[in-house]
């Protein structure tokens, strides 16, 4: 385990400050979202609401994935959640910017706003141009107590900026499904749209992210069936802490049907902390009588060789690489930093 190299499949810097709240919406989906933190993070780890509801810069938000845990490179997903968030929710300047800082330890997909049609293409043009390596897809819109959607079979909406990303050589989109929040309804966070653009794009590899929260049958069977589709366990990771038996059918769910090639982690940080969740991982153990076992092999598989693989990432080229850079000089001399100790907190923390 320790020897694994991690690639966290999804973070996010948040912009969780209250001026940053759209409306009625945004403070809801702040309080759903805060309700994770103190749930998962053990007391003195966990941020205070206050310190918690911030605004992440690149450097603190860097310092955090790869000073304070044991993980490598980090996929950053910018997002377009601009019925909650002002900015979106993590706003693709900041995610940019890591990547641009790092970028052998930082993966970027940029969020696309797809209830915005005219700009998209334009969009992910500049996203792409400035160094995205995948694109982000949000689902759901809510407007005036109404849950808007839209679909990734919808040809004339969706397959364009595909015909891009692959003509550009981008060959990674990650969709937000399975999981709601805030009151919307959750038909847009069915799986069942993703099979036609995956057939019709074959050279992209589709994630379905947060699988493993609602749609369980539906997502063993696309990942089983369509080679390009993946499971990416953000939130749902946080099973091997808050729910192990639940953990444990998940992934015998997914690894029967499809095999742990097809899993991706995540720590769904900077909500919760990324070392915390990589202590739960390492601390978590399949059932006596489980069908899957859950040995080294497989778990370095699930914690970052099978994002390396979609992404042509060479571990062992890449951990030399890795060797020699501020972060791993920073860990030799002076260990791992303590969690959130790269933010201030404060006096009532």
């Amino acid at each position: 385990m320790s020897d694994a190299f991690v690639i966290d499949g999804v973070c996010h810097p948040y912009n969780f400050s209250p001026e940053n709240e759209q409306g009625r919406f945004g403070r809801i989906f702040n309080d759903v979202l805060y309700s994770y933190h103190p749930a998962f993070n053990p007391p003195g780890v966990a941020l205070s609401r206050e310190d918690w509801g911030r605004r992440w810069e690149a450097r603190e938000f860097l310092e955090t994935m790869l000073l304070e845990s044991d993980t490598d490179m980090i996929c950053v997903h910018s997002l377009p959640i601009f019925d909650a968030y002002k900015d979106g929710g993590a706003s693709p300047e900041i995610a940019a910017a890591a990547k641009h800082a790092h970028p052998d330890r930082v993966l970027w997909y940029a969020g696309m706003d797809m209830f915005d049609p005219a700009s998209t293409l334009d969009a992910a043009k500049r996203f792409i141009d400035n160094g995205a390596d995948g694109l982000k897809f949000y689902p759901a819109k809510y407007v005036d107590g109404r849950t808007q959607s839209w679909r990734m079979d919808d040809e004339p909406l969706v397959f364009p900026l595909l015909e891009y990303a692959r003509a550009a050589g981008v060959r990674n989109v990650a969709i937000h499904k399975a999981l709601p929040i805030g009151p919307i309804t959750s038909y847009s966070m069915n799986v069942d749209d993703i099979s036609l653009a995956a057939n019709a794009f074959p050279e992209i590899n589709f994630q379905v992210v947060h699988a493993g929260f609602m749609f369980v049958d539906e997502t063993k069977f696309l990942i089983a069936n369509h080679a390009n589709i993946y499971a990416t366990m953000e939130a749902s990771f946080l099973f091997c802490k808050l729910n192990p038996r639940k953990f444990a059918e998940l992934l015998t769910e997914f690894m029967i049907y499809a095999g742990p090639q097809k899993i991706i982690y995540s720590s769904a940080a900077v909500n919760p902390h990324p070392q915390i969740v990589l202590d739960a991982f390492a601390n978590f153990t399949m059932p006596d009588d489980s069908p899957i076992p859950l040995n080294n092999d497989i778990r370095a598989m699930i914690l970052g060789g099978n994002l390396a693989r979609l992404h042509g990432i060479d571990i062992e080229d890449r951990r030399q690489r890795l060797a020699s850079d501020e972060f791993s000089a920073f860990k030799r001399e002076f260990g791992r930093k303590p969690p959130f100790s790269s933010v201030a907190r404060s006096q009532a923390a």
